[in-house]
C-alpha cells in the first residue's frame, strides 16, 4: 500500500505546477490582449481626431497595390506642411469678413478720391485755359496802351512788354523793354531814376486804362522826375482823374498845384503840429478830386 501512494503523490504534483504554469499564460495572455485592446483604441481615436477617419464607416476603400511606405512618406511631408502653417486662427472667418468690409470701403473711399482727382484736374485744366486766353487778351491790350502811355509821357521812344517764357504764359515773367527818344532800345533797369520812374508811370496808367481802380495812392511817385516831366505826368493824372480818385503824397509844387484838395502839417507853436487843409475848387460832377 505505501509503495503504490508515492507514484500518485508524485503525478499530482505534476499536474499541480502544469495548471499553474497555464494559468501564468492565460493572465500573460490576457494582459497582452488588454494592451492590444488599448492601442487599439487610441489609433483608433487618433485616426478620428487627427485624419477624420471613421472605422466603422471608412471613406475610402483601400486599393490592391497601396504602398503603406509611400503613404507614410506623404503623410510626413503632408504632416510637415501643416506645421509650418502654424497654429489654426479660430477666428478668422470673424476677421476676413471685417477685413473684407475695411477693404470695400477703402476701395469706395479711392475709387471717390480718384474721381475728385480727376474732376480736379479738368477743372484746373478748365481754368488754366480761361486763365491764359484772359491773360493773352488783356497783355496785348495793356501792350498797347504802355506804349501809347510811353510815348505821351516821353513826347516819342518806344516801350513795350515782353515775355520771358511764350510757351507758359501763365508762369512766365515779363520784360519791360524801353527806348526813350534819341536813346537806343534797353531793358528798363538800364534806365536813369528818372526814365525808370516814368516808364513805371506809363505802365501803371495802361493799366488803368483796362480796369480803373476806384481809388489810387500814390507815394513820391514824381519824386525823381524834372519839372518837365512832372508837367506831363500832372497832365495825364488830370486826364485820369475822371474816374479815379487819386491821393498823393508829394514835396513838389507843380505836383500840388494840380491838386483840387491839398492837406498838411504845420507847427505854428514849437513842438505843437497842426494839419491843415485847403480845397482849390469845387469838384465837377464828372470829376474825381486829386489830394
Amino acid at each position: 500500500r505505501d509503495l503504490h501512494s508515492f507514484p500518485t503523490r508524485r503525478s499530482s504534483d505534476l499536474s499541480r505546477g502544469k495548471f499553474e504554469e497555464v494559468q501564468r499564460d492565460l493572465h500573460s495572455f490576457e494582459v497582452q490582449e488588454a494592451q492590444i485592446h488599448v492601442e487599439s483604441r487610441n489609433i483608433e481615436e487618433k485616426l478620428q481626431v487627427e485624419y477624420k477617419v471613421d472605422l466603422e464607416n471608412p471613406p475610402v476603400a483601400l486599393e490592391a497595390s497601396f504602398d503603406a511606405e509611400e503613404a507614410e512618406k506623404e503623410t510626413i511631408v503632408l504632416r510637415a506642411k501643416i506645421e509650418r502653417l502654424g497654429l489654426v486662427n479660430m477666428v478668422a472667418v470673424e476677421e476676413y469678413d471685417e477685413l473684407s468690409q475695411r477693404f470695400k470701403f477703402l476701395t469706395e473711399q479711392r475709387e471717390d478720391l480718384l474721381k475728385a482727382k480727376d474732376d480736379l484736374q479738368k477743372a484746373i485744366h478748365k481754368i488754366n485755359l480761361t486763365s491764359k486766353e484772359l491773360f493773352t487778351s488783356t497783355f496785348a491790350t495793356v501792350q498797347e496802351n504802355f506804349k501809347d502811355i510811353f510815348q505821351r509821357l516821353f513826347e516819342g521812344g518806344r516801350a513795350e512788354l515782353i515775355l520771358i517764357d511764350e510757351g507758359d504764359v501763365l508762369e512766365s515773367g515779363i520784360e519791360i523793354v524801353a527806348r526813350p527818344p534819341g536813346k537806343r532800345l534797353q531793358s528798363v533797369s538800364l534806365l536813369s531814376g528818372g526814365e525808370k520812374a516814368l516808364t513805371a508811370i506809363a505802365l501803371l496808367f495802361a493799366l488803368f486804362m483796362v480796369k480803373p481802380s476806384p481809388f489810387c495812392l500814390m507815394d513820391e511817385i514824381d519824386a525823381p522826375l524834372d519839372d518837365v516831366n512832372v508837367s506831363r505826368f500832372t497832365h495825364l493824372l488830370k486826364e485820369f482823374s475822371k474816374r479815379t480818385q487819386f491821393v498823393m503824397v508829394t514835396h513838389n509844387k507843380l505836383s500840388m498845384e494840380t491838386g483840387d484838395v491839398i492837406y498838411g502839417v504845420t507847427m505854428q507853436e514849437s513842438g505843437v503840429s497842426k494839419i491843415i487843409s485847403a480845397k482849390f475848387k469845387e469838384n465837377s460832377p464828372e470829376e474825381s478830386p486829386v489830394s
